[in-house]
């Protein structure tokens, strides 16, 4: 199948059209700010099932009164080395960069801190966060509770989120390292993209309405996500959703989706933990140690097929040079449905 037609945008206009629509849609200039940064640097890095795509969803839900455009997000609890905030269903965005913000500066003080967010909203691309922590000198470790859209192993039954773990380690060089990944074997993301493309998925990532395995990525959005890797992603999914649900409060599984549909309220939490290298010596220490082990990864004997070793989070970095330097690729598909919804809220659309 013939790839989608995409047309390439000026990054700054790209930007500045995601912030006013969202402005347009009721939200504060700060928090249209926030939703736009962490939109457009999904689109840089090339993780467009996290970027324009996601902004109708965002105003959708802006204007059923899941999302408060103008919440007040504020400490509801806090120990040395830990608190709780409630972000009074803001943006995802907002309540989640109030939540790293609160972990670097509590990990400066107490080595390490532990920060849960609730009543908040999709929080978009987890790596986001954990790189904000990571450029501050801190180990950043994110989670985050998805609305139920995978299978547990052996079942058919929605009950597990994609719940994602990002991992971002200061990496003593311009960037740090940075791991991000769903613990499905598939992105719900990927699933949409693959919808409205009308192409298919792969083999074994996701189960129909049906419970049987399908390649049909509409029978796949009705269906249920396969856990990555088995048993392995299976657990994993199921310990951070426990982890970013009841271990602070709010919801997940079945009782998520139905806070969801009857109540209108994303009723899951999100998980922000930042660690100071100090805590354990010396941070310049630290920062010779990661960069001589990387320098022994990337230097090791290349396998049959391969051109070189990256280091996680390379390629994406890489990317969003490219971008900037050339414009960033959006396809027709996606820039339609922006612009229609720019037509609705009376957003010039960039040339």
């Amino acid at each position: 199948m013939n790839e989608p037609t995409q047309r390439i945008v000026d990054p700054d206009a790209l930007r500045g059209f995601m912030f006013r629509l969202l402005a347009a849609a009721g939200c504060t200039e700060e928090a249209a700010d926030a939703g736009a940064e962490s939109l457009y640097e999904a689109e840089l890095r090339g993780y467009g099932t996290h970027g324009l795509l996601r902004l109708p969803s965002m105003v959708l839900r802006i204007r059923s009164g899941m999302i408060n455009t103008r919440a007040k997000v504020q400490v509801a609890m806090e120990r040395e080395g830990s608190a709780l905030v409630d972000a009074d269903r803001s943006l995802g965005v907002v309540g989640a960069l109030f939540g790293a913000d609160l972990a670097i500066r509590k990990a400066k003080r107490a080595g390490c801190c532990a920060v849960g967010v609730l009543n908040g909203n999709h929080i978009s691309m987890a790596g986001f966060y954990a790189e904000k922590i990571a450029r501050a000198g801190c180990v950043g470790m994110i989670t985050t509770v998805t609305t139920p859209l995978a299978h547990v192993l052996g079942g058919k039954e929605r009950l597990l989120g994609t719940n994602p773990l990002a991992i971002a380690v200061p990496s003593g060089g311009d960037d740090p390292i940075l791991v991000d990944f769903a613990t499905t074997a598939i992105s719900f993301g990927t699933v949409l993209k693959s919808r409205a493309r009308g192409e298919a998925i792969p083999e074994g990532v996701a189960l129909g309405p049906d419970g049987e395995p399908t390649t049909d990525a509409a029978q796949a959005a009705r269906g249920a996500l396969t856990p990555l890797a088995a048993h392995k992603g299976y657990g994993l999914s199921l310990v951070l959703g426990l982890l970013a649900g009841p271990l602070l409060g709010a919801k997940v599984g079945g009782e998520l989706a139905r806070s969801i549909a009857e109540k209108n309220h994303y009723d899951k939490g999100d998980l922000l933990i930042a660690i100071d290298p100090a805590s354990f010596g010396d941070p310049a220490a630290f920062g010779e140690a990661v960069r001589a082990h990387l320098l022994e990864v990337t230097s090791s004997p290349l396998a049959p097929g391969f051109s070189e070793i990256r280091i996680p989070g390379e390629r994406s970095f890489r990317e969003r040079a490219l971008r900037l330097k050339e414009g960033v690729p959006i396809e027709e598909g996606v820039w339609k449905e922006a612009a229609a919804l720019a037509g609705e809220l009376g957003v010039a659309v960039p040339e």
